[in-house]
């Protein structure tokens, strides 16, 4: 690790000892009770996905556990076990959670032991799941089976997973590290809101398709706000995946900054370095060069996966059903693992949007699944005001939570139902940690307090047209302070008759650009225009970007003909430049385009005379 000395608690509490050392503590607590829990103690039970939760009943010392499920892909009998332990040794009270995990309220420190080794008998661990760790990996619900995959990534999710758990080298991260990978074109997974994303891709190599995964880094939803994640300008192999993901998490653990709590994310570490100089650390862990990335296979739009989907596999589908603001009781997830076997294969998935899938159902079975008792509870095809409904865990059991998120949403969703015919997504986050990933919805709402004459009341700022996928969009705060008891008209109208698409269109690009000085004319001294930099000058009316490489001056069109950024914004990389918003190379000379052979730039013409450049206008070309 570099020298970024322990400037917070956090830090040196890792420097005593490692988080999961405090695994040999634990018959102890639980012995003595949670009062016994030394407070550094406290923070390390994270790193085995326990946590000390305060509870809206006033209720203190009971725990939260969180349980990982790479790609949200669970069996019956997982599925069965966690309802039984949920049951048995809370109140039957389990959340899903955006990361495709399932959250167990109300647990003992007391039952913790026991609660470990029976999910462990199953398959089921909590390693690593909270604090600076390789969180959860998530992947498409429907890897495998959906007809419109590029090709199924889940074996590399649990190829991955299988080298972070219990593994101490990657245990003391600056931060939390967020991972999607994915090989669904659907963008069903917000993969720009991840620390690292593999995204679906296409390369051609020897006049053959290749295909695999474009690299995305940098992304985040809190610490600072919804940053969408940008291109490494790097395509790999599902093969290779693993050992590139452990590369970036290693540039990362050693290279991040540690100094503050709120700017320790691997997008802050991309703030200083940059694009260019990050994928060369990676480069170098790796020991070998990343080939350049391919054409991004992903569809515009997104998809929840809910509903009756037909799957690849002849008379086969698989069901998504809505779960009420991801809340689930013991006895409904029971239920669910008797459906999986009785009418599938005994697998159940579980999604980004806080629902479940049941999958690989016969056509001749799916008439009487879709009459079951229990998708009255969670249906499969709920109306569009609950549908798109994300929330976070607010004050119920959330230590950091400023409003009451998942009952305020099924109010307002209940009150709505009839008057919205849309499906729109709208996003809960009880606070600015962002957990509702409200950045990437349609609406977004993020919780604070207010005070109103003498009282404090819960409240919400408003952001709109987020989005995440291959055009991603950074949503716009339009109203602040909105008290929560104020809110259903304004939500009315906004799914009404907001125009998001619009909006968004007008947002564009969202990724985050360096100012980059324009010129009125076609003209700017050589000066001006240092190495490796860029200008923006006015050629006809048209925007043009003029570049120094290598000493020698080019000039192209500014706008990206494949998602509308400025050009001017994206670094320059062996004779080409790589676009901000999504890592398409254009080459400098030619104006051709490396990743996508139908998309080109027009070139422009430029002199040197006198020390100035001077770009010419197209009919001098």
């Amino acid at each position: 690790m570099t020298g970024n000395g322990a400037a917070n608690a956090i830090e040196a509490l890792k420097a005593v000892r490692d988080g999961l050392d405090v695994i040999g503590d634990l018959s102890r607590y639980a012995e003595a009770g949670w009062p016994a829990i030394p407070k550094d103690d406290v923070e390390r039970l994270k790193w085995w996905g326990i946590f000390l939760r305060r509870q809206s009943e006033g209720q203190p010392g009971f725990f939260m556990v969180r349980v990982r499920i790479p790609n949200g892909i669970a069996s019956a009998a997982q599925v069965r076990e966690l309802a039984a332990i949920s049951q048995e040794l809370g109140r039957g009270v389990l959340d899903v959670t955006t990361r495709q995990q399932l959250q167990l309220r109300w647990i003992r420190i007391e039952d913790v032991p026991e609660l470990l080794a029976r999910l462990q008998r199953v398959g089921l661990t909590t390693l690593q799941t909270g604090m600076d760790n390789v969180r959860n990996v998530v992947g498409c619900p429907l890897a495998g089976v959906v007809r419109t995959e590029l090709f199924d990534a889940s074996e590399v999710v649990r190829a991955l997973t299988r080298r972070v758990v219990g593994n101490r080298a990657v245990t003391n991260l600056p931060r939390k590290f967020n991972v999607t990978i994915t090989g669904c074109v659907e963008n069903c997974t917000h993969a720009e809101t991840q620390d690292l994303a593999l995204v679906p891709a296409v390369r051609e190599v020897e006049g053959r398709h290749e295909v695999g995964f474009n690299v995305l880094v940098g992304g985040k939803m809190g610490s600072g706000g919804y940053r969408p994640a940008v291109p490494l300008d790097a395509f790999v192999t599902p093969e290779e995946a693993p050992e590139v993901c452990l590369a970036v998490v290693a540039v990362f653990r050693d290279y991040g900054p540690r100094q503050s709590r709120s700017k320790a994310r691997l997008s802050f570490l991309l703030d200083s370095w940059g694009v260019v100089r990050l994928r060369a650390a990676v480069e170098e862990q790796l020991g070998r060069s990343l080939p350049r990335a391919g054409r991004d296979a992903r569809q515009p739009g997104s998809s929840d996966h809910l509903g009756v989907v037909p799957q690849k596999q002849a008379g086969r589908y698989a069901v998504g059903l809505w779960v009420p603001v991801g809340r689930l009781h013991a006895h409904q997830l029971m239920e669910v693992a008797r459906l999986s076997e009785g009418y599938g294969e005994g697998e159940v998935r579980f999604t980004t949007g806080q629902n479940l899938i049941l999958p690989h159902v016969p056509e001749d079975r799916l008439h009487a699944l879709l009459q079951e008792p229990l998708l009255r509870d969670l249906p499969p095809d709920p109306p569009p005001a609950w549908r798109g409904l994300v929330t976070c865990t607010g004050t119920d059991y959330c230590n950091l939570a400023l409003i009451d998120t998942k009952r305020r949403a099924l109010a307002l969703a209940r009150a709505l139902e009839g008057r919205v015919t849309r499906p729109l997504a709208v996003h809960w986050s009880g606070c600015p940690a962002g957990c509702g990933n409200h950045g990437v919805a349609d609406v977004g709402l993020v919780g604070k307090k207010v005070r109103r004459g003498a009282e404090v009341a819960e409240a919400v700022d408003v952001y709109v047209a987020g989005r995440a996928g291959p055009n991603p969009v950074v949503g716009v705060k339009l109203l602040e302070d909105v008290p929560c008891d104020a809110l259903l008209p304004v939500l009315e109208a906004l799914l009404r008759w907001g125009n998001f698409d619009e909006l968004r269109a007008r947002l564009r690009p969202a990724s985050p650009q360096p100012d980059v000085p324009a010129s009125e004319g076609s003209t700017i001294p050589l000066a001006d225009l240092p190495e490796g930099g860029a200008r923006v000058v006015r050629v006809a009316g048209q925007a043009v970007a003029v570049f120094r490489h290598n000493g020698t001056v080019y000039a192209v069109q500014d706008t990206c003909p494949h998602g509308g950024a400025s050009l001017a914004g994206g670094s320059v990389d062996d004779g080409h430049v790589v676009c901000p918003a999504h890592g398409y190379r254009f080459c400098l000379s030619t104006g051709r385009c490396q990743t996508d052979s139908s998309l080109a730039l027009r070139t422009y013409r430029v002199s040197l005379e006198g020390g100035r450049v001077t770009v010419q206008p197209p009919e001098e070309v």
